[in-house]
């Protein structure tokens, strides 16, 4: 069962759902990775894919389930690496 992001504490493994409002993809230059921003209502979180330059399904205004371990993010809490599943379009 998701819990809401306002709730998610560093080192627990928690389960989040929410829609994407912004995907980011690292520069080459650095470690490549995918960056995206999930909102679920009560607060946001990030979900950083490492070692990817692309994630079909994975684009803003996608809706999705997450899960993973947090960590204390630097601006937000992050998942590194999440177990995901993409939601329906019409799923509220």
């Amino acid at each position: 069962m998701a819990e809401p992001v306002a709730q998610v504490r560093a080192r627990r493994r928690s389960e989040v759902e929410g829609v994407l409002v912004a995907v980011t993809y690292r520069p080459s230059g650095g470690p490549t990775g995918v960056v995206a921003r999930l909102h679920d209502g009560t607060a946001e979180l990030d979900l950083v894919w490492l070692g990817r330059r692309h994630i079909p399904g994975i684009t803003p205004g996608r809706r999705l389930v997450a899960e993973g371990m947090v960590y204390s993010g630097r601006q937000r809490p992050t998942i590194f690496n999440p177990a995901y599943r993409l939601l329906r379009e019409d799923t509220p």
